[in-house]
Protein backbone atom coordinates (compact mmCIF):
# COMPACT_ATOMS: atom_id res chain seq x y z
CA UNK A 1 0.00 0.00 0.00
CA UNK A 2 1.32 3.48 -0.58
CA UNK A 3 1.78 5.74 1.79
CA UNK A 4 2.62 8.93 3.23
CA UNK A 5 5.15 10.05 5.64
CA UNK A 6 4.80 13.10 7.00
CA UNK A 7 8.15 14.26 9.54
CA UNK A 8 7.00 16.59 12.26
CA UNK A 9 3.62 14.86 12.35
CA UNK A 10 3.24 16.10 16.45
CA UNK A 11 3.89 19.42 15.03
CA UNK A 12 1.73 22.36 14.61
CA UNK A 13 1.48 21.90 10.19
CA UNK A 14 2.28 18.33 10.45
CA UNK A 15 -0.55 17.73 12.52
CA UNK A 16 -3.15 19.33 10.20
CA UNK A 17 -1.47 17.70 7.36
CA UNK A 18 -2.30 14.69 8.62
CA UNK A 19 -5.82 15.26 9.81
CA UNK A 20 -6.76 16.59 6.06
CA UNK A 21 -4.86 13.67 4.45
CA UNK A 22 -6.27 10.94 6.59
CA UNK A 23 -9.87 12.58 5.29
CA UNK A 24 -8.86 12.26 1.73
CA UNK A 25 -8.48 8.52 2.28
CA UNK A 26 -4.98 8.75 2.32
CA UNK A 27 -2.68 5.84 4.27
CA UNK A 28 -0.13 8.27 6.61
CA UNK A 29 3.03 7.44 8.42
CA UNK A 30 2.94 10.05 10.67
CA UNK A 31 6.84 11.32 12.54
CA UNK A 32 6.71 12.13 16.19
CA UNK A 33 10.44 13.25 18.37
CA UNK A 34 9.13 11.56 21.09
CA UNK A 35 6.19 9.03 22.84
CA UNK A 36 4.79 11.64 25.01
CA UNK A 37 4.32 13.79 21.29
CA UNK A 38 2.66 11.06 19.39
CA UNK A 39 0.08 10.44 22.58
CA UNK A 40 -1.01 13.83 22.66
CA UNK A 41 -1.32 13.65 19.28
CA UNK A 42 -3.43 10.43 19.20
CA UNK A 43 -5.81 12.14 21.82
CA UNK A 44 -6.66 14.87 19.43
CA UNK A 45 -7.20 12.95 16.51
CA UNK A 46 -9.18 10.76 19.28
CA UNK A 47 -10.82 13.92 20.39
CA UNK A 48 -12.19 14.79 16.42
CA UNK A 49 -13.41 11.71 15.51
CA UNK A 50 -10.72 10.61 13.60
CA UNK A 51 -9.95 7.07 12.65
CA UNK A 52 -6.57 5.46 12.83
CA UNK A 53 -7.19 2.75 9.94
CA UNK A 54 -5.10 4.08 7.80
CA UNK A 55 -2.22 5.88 10.22
CA UNK A 56 0.84 4.44 12.14
CA UNK A 57 3.33 6.53 13.80
CA UNK A 58 7.46 6.55 13.44
CA UNK A 59 8.94 7.47 16.96
CA UNK A 60 12.37 8.82 16.01
CA UNK A 61 14.37 11.92 17.60
CA UNK A 62 16.41 13.38 14.86
CA UNK A 63 18.79 14.35 17.26
CA UNK A 64 19.61 10.90 18.28
CA UNK A 65 22.57 9.33 16.84
CA UNK A 66 21.22 6.16 15.49
CA UNK A 67 17.36 6.04 13.52
CA UNK A 68 15.75 3.37 12.59
CA UNK A 69 13.48 4.08 9.67
CA UNK A 70 10.13 2.73 9.13
CA UNK A 71 9.97 0.41 5.41
CA UNK A 72 10.72 2.92 2.97
CA UNK A 73 9.61 0.47 0.27
CA UNK A 74 5.96 1.14 0.93
CA UNK A 75 6.33 5.05 0.92
CA UNK A 76 5.37 7.19 -2.07
CA UNK A 77 5.81 11.16 -0.69
CA UNK A 78 7.69 12.44 1.82
CA UNK A 79 6.24 15.63 3.57
CA UNK A 80 9.18 17.37 5.67
CA UNK A 81 8.02 19.26 8.42
CA UNK A 82 10.45 18.57 11.05
CA UNK A 83 12.31 21.55 12.10
CA UNK A 84 13.57 23.51 15.16
CA UNK A 85 11.79 27.25 13.73
CA UNK A 86 11.23 29.75 16.54
CA UNK A 87 13.70 33.02 15.59
CA UNK A 88 13.91 34.27 19.17
CA UNK A 89 15.86 30.51 20.27
CA UNK A 90 18.23 30.74 17.21
CA UNK A 91 20.88 31.91 19.58
CA UNK A 92 24.62 30.12 19.99
CA UNK A 93 23.30 27.90 22.78
CA UNK A 94 21.18 26.47 20.55
CA UNK A 95 23.49 26.62 17.38
CA UNK A 96 23.64 22.28 16.82
CA UNK A 97 20.52 21.63 17.50
CA UNK A 98 19.05 24.36 14.54
CA UNK A 99 21.98 22.83 12.20
CA UNK A 100 21.50 19.33 13.11
CA UNK A 101 17.20 19.28 12.38
CA UNK A 102 17.40 22.05 9.40
CA UNK A 103 20.87 20.78 7.89
CA UNK A 104 21.84 17.10 8.47
CA UNK A 105 17.97 15.62 9.78
CA UNK A 106 16.85 17.05 5.98
CA UNK A 107 19.63 15.52 4.18
CA UNK A 108 19.17 12.12 5.91
CA UNK A 109 15.70 11.71 5.26
CA UNK A 110 16.24 12.92 1.35
CA UNK A 111 18.60 11.06 0.61
CA UNK A 112 16.83 7.98 2.24
CA UNK A 113 14.00 9.38 -0.37
CA UNK A 114 16.07 9.13 -3.10
CA UNK A 115 17.66 5.93 -2.55
CA UNK A 116 14.39 4.15 -1.89
CA UNK A 117 12.91 5.94 -5.54
CA UNK A 118 9.89 8.06 -3.56
CA UNK A 119 7.72 9.51 -5.65
CA UNK A 120 7.76 13.30 -4.70
CA UNK A 121 9.32 14.75 -1.59
CA UNK A 122 8.18 18.07 -0.56
CA UNK A 123 9.98 20.04 1.55
CA UNK A 124 8.71 22.93 3.81
CA UNK A 125 11.17 26.00 4.38
CA UNK A 126 10.58 29.13 5.46
CA UNK A 127 10.33 32.98 3.98
CA UNK A 128 12.77 33.36 6.92
CA UNK A 129 15.19 32.76 3.83
CA UNK A 130 15.33 36.02 2.13
CA UNK A 131 15.55 37.93 5.67
CA UNK A 132 15.16 41.91 4.56
CA UNK A 133 14.99 42.29 0.44
CA UNK A 134 15.19 45.18 -1.18
CA UNK A 135 11.31 45.17 -2.60
CA UNK A 136 7.96 43.70 -1.71
CA UNK A 137 6.01 41.19 -2.10
CA UNK A 138 8.79 38.30 -2.53
CA UNK A 139 9.32 36.31 -5.19
CA UNK A 140 10.66 32.96 -5.35
CA UNK A 141 13.57 34.50 -6.80
CA UNK A 142 14.20 37.24 -4.88
CA UNK A 143 17.91 37.00 -3.49
CA UNK A 144 18.49 35.46 -0.24
CA UNK A 145 20.11 36.38 2.53
CA UNK A 146 18.69 35.32 5.80
CA UNK A 147 19.80 37.52 8.91
CA UNK A 148 19.33 35.01 11.20
CA UNK A 149 20.32 31.54 12.40
CA UNK A 150 16.52 29.78 11.70
CA UNK A 151 16.87 31.57 8.39
CA UNK A 152 20.31 29.97 7.52
CA UNK A 153 19.65 27.00 8.29
CA UNK A 154 16.36 26.28 6.36
CA UNK A 155 18.53 27.56 3.63
CA UNK A 156 21.30 25.30 3.71
CA UNK A 157 18.08 22.86 3.72
CA UNK A 158 17.02 24.04 1.00
CA UNK A 159 20.49 23.69 -0.93
CA UNK A 160 20.81 19.99 0.71
CA UNK A 161 17.36 18.88 -1.34
CA UNK A 162 18.71 20.58 -4.21
CA UNK A 163 21.40 18.88 -4.30
CA UNK A 164 19.65 15.88 -4.15
CA UNK A 165 17.35 17.17 -6.96
CA UNK A 166 20.39 17.36 -9.55
CA UNK A 167 21.10 13.45 -8.34
CA UNK A 168 17.71 12.25 -9.43
CA UNK A 169 15.12 13.20 -6.50
CA UNK A 170 11.70 14.64 -7.33
CA UNK A 171 11.45 17.37 -4.98
CA UNK A 172 9.29 20.87 -4.22
CA UNK A 173 10.45 23.50 -1.51
CA UNK A 174 7.31 25.23 -0.18
CA UNK A 175 8.12 28.37 2.11
CA UNK A 176 5.13 29.38 4.60
CA UNK A 177 5.90 32.95 5.90
CA UNK A 178 3.91 33.73 8.94
CA UNK A 179 1.07 30.79 10.13
CA UNK A 180 -2.11 30.93 11.99
CA UNK A 181 -4.83 28.53 13.20
CA UNK A 182 -6.23 26.63 16.00
CA UNK A 183 -3.58 24.84 18.53
CA UNK A 184 -0.60 27.24 17.03
CA UNK A 185 1.00 29.57 19.43
CA UNK A 186 2.05 32.41 18.28
CA UNK A 187 2.15 36.58 18.23
CA UNK A 188 -1.70 35.97 18.17
CA UNK A 189 -1.93 33.66 21.09
CA UNK A 190 0.70 35.41 22.83
CA UNK A 191 -1.02 39.03 22.77
CA UNK A 192 -4.71 37.74 23.53
CA UNK A 193 -3.41 36.10 26.67
CA UNK A 194 -1.56 39.14 27.93
CA UNK A 195 -4.43 41.08 27.54
CA UNK A 196 -6.83 38.65 29.19
CA UNK A 197 -4.83 37.97 31.88
CA UNK A 198 -4.09 41.84 32.01
CA UNK A 199 -0.31 40.89 31.80
CA UNK A 200 2.45 43.21 30.64
CA UNK A 201 2.92 42.77 26.89
CA UNK A 202 6.37 42.98 25.73
CA UNK A 203 6.43 43.96 22.22
CA UNK A 204 10.33 43.85 20.44
CA UNK A 205 11.20 46.62 18.51
CA UNK A 206 8.38 49.76 17.80
CA UNK A 207 5.75 47.39 16.78
CA UNK A 208 5.60 48.40 12.93
CA UNK A 209 7.26 45.22 12.25
CA UNK A 210 4.57 43.28 9.95
CA UNK A 211 3.17 40.27 8.45
CA UNK A 212 1.16 38.55 6.05
CA UNK A 213 -0.69 36.00 8.13
CA UNK A 214 -2.27 32.53 6.66
CA UNK A 215 -4.19 29.52 8.02
CA UNK A 216 -2.70 26.63 7.92
CA UNK A 217 -5.62 25.32 6.29
CA UNK A 218 -4.88 27.53 2.91
CA UNK A 219 -1.62 25.97 3.78
CA UNK A 220 -2.68 22.41 3.55
CA UNK A 221 -4.71 23.24 0.49
CA UNK A 222 -1.47 24.37 -0.94
CA UNK A 223 0.36 21.09 -0.63
CA UNK A 224 -2.40 19.41 -2.07
CA UNK A 225 -2.12 21.32 -5.08
CA UNK A 226 1.22 20.38 -5.31
CA UNK A 227 1.87 16.97 -4.42
CA UNK A 228 2.35 14.71 -6.71
CA UNK A 229 1.71 17.25 -9.10
CA UNK A 230 4.89 16.77 -11.65
CA UNK A 231 4.62 20.44 -12.51
CA UNK A 232 6.19 21.07 -9.13
CA UNK A 233 9.27 18.84 -9.41
CA UNK A 234 12.39 21.29 -8.99
CA UNK A 235 9.84 24.02 -8.38
CA UNK A 236 10.16 26.37 -4.56
CA UNK A 237 6.67 28.33 -4.15
CA UNK A 238 6.25 31.09 -1.50
CA UNK A 239 2.89 31.38 0.68
CA UNK A 240 1.65 33.83 2.75
CA UNK A 241 -1.46 36.26 3.53
CA UNK A 242 -2.65 38.71 0.89
CA UNK A 243 -2.68 41.96 3.45
CA UNK A 244 0.24 42.79 5.87
CA UNK A 245 -0.49 43.33 9.41
CA UNK A 246 1.92 44.89 12.00
CA UNK A 247 2.04 44.13 15.56
CA UNK A 248 0.88 47.01 16.54
CA UNK A 249 -2.19 46.48 14.27
CA UNK A 250 -2.99 43.09 16.15
CA UNK A 251 -2.78 44.54 19.26
CA UNK A 252 -5.44 47.22 17.87
CA UNK A 253 -7.85 44.49 16.52
CA UNK A 254 -7.65 41.94 19.53
CA UNK A 255 -7.56 44.61 22.54
CA UNK A 256 -10.89 45.91 20.47
CA UNK A 257 -12.11 42.28 20.31
CA UNK A 258 -11.71 41.88 24.41
CA UNK A 259 -12.38 45.21 24.82
CA UNK A 260 -10.05 45.81 27.40
CA UNK A 261 -6.85 48.00 27.21
CA UNK A 262 -3.12 46.58 26.86
CA UNK A 263 -0.17 46.92 28.59
CA UNK A 264 2.67 47.39 26.97
CA UNK A 265 6.40 47.54 27.13
CA UNK A 266 8.44 48.13 23.87
CA UNK A 267 11.43 46.63 23.97
CA UNK A 268 15.36 46.37 22.04
CA UNK A 269 15.28 43.20 20.30
CA UNK A 270 18.19 40.92 20.95
CA UNK A 271 17.80 39.15 17.90
CA UNK A 272 17.88 39.74 14.43
CA UNK A 273 13.90 40.09 12.90
CA UNK A 274 12.29 40.45 10.05
CA UNK A 275 10.64 43.83 9.23
CA UNK A 276 8.37 42.88 6.68
CA UNK A 277 7.24 39.34 5.37
CA UNK A 278 4.75 39.50 2.25
CA UNK A 279 5.22 36.83 -0.99
CA UNK A 280 4.54 37.41 -3.98
CA UNK A 281 1.49 34.41 -4.81
CA UNK A 282 1.66 34.79 -8.59
CA UNK A 283 3.27 31.19 -8.66
CA UNK A 284 1.30 29.13 -6.57
CA UNK A 285 -1.75 30.73 -7.90
CA UNK A 286 -0.83 29.69 -11.09
CA UNK A 287 -1.54 26.02 -9.99
CA UNK A 288 -5.38 26.97 -8.77
CA UNK A 289 -4.47 28.48 -5.53
CA UNK A 290 -6.55 31.23 -3.54
CA UNK A 291 -6.10 32.22 -0.14
CA UNK A 292 -9.89 31.52 1.72
CA UNK A 293 -9.20 32.06 5.10
CA UNK A 294 -9.70 35.59 7.19
CA UNK A 295 -7.20 36.72 9.89
CA UNK A 296 -9.33 38.91 11.16
CA UNK A 297 -12.57 36.64 11.41
CA UNK A 298 -10.24 33.90 12.98
CA UNK A 299 -9.40 36.79 15.76
CA UNK A 300 -13.11 37.48 16.45
CA UNK A 301 -14.33 34.04 16.52
CA UNK A 302 -11.43 33.21 19.47
CA UNK A 303 -12.83 32.80 22.95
Amino acid sequence: MAKILITGATGFIGSWLVKNLIKNGEHIIAHGSSDESINNFKKNLENENLSFEKLEFWRQNFLEQEWIFPDFSQIKNVIHCAAATKVREGIIENYDRYFSLNVQATKKIAKKAIENAVSHFVHLSTGQVFGIPGSFPIKEDTPKNPINLYGTTKLIGEYVVKSLGILGLNYTIVRPFSIYGEGHYNIISIIMDKINHNDILTIYGDGTQSRAFLHVNDICSAIGLILNNKECYSEDYNLSGLREYSINDLVKIISNKLNKEPRIVYKESDVNELTRNIADLSKIKKLGFTVKESLEDFINQLN
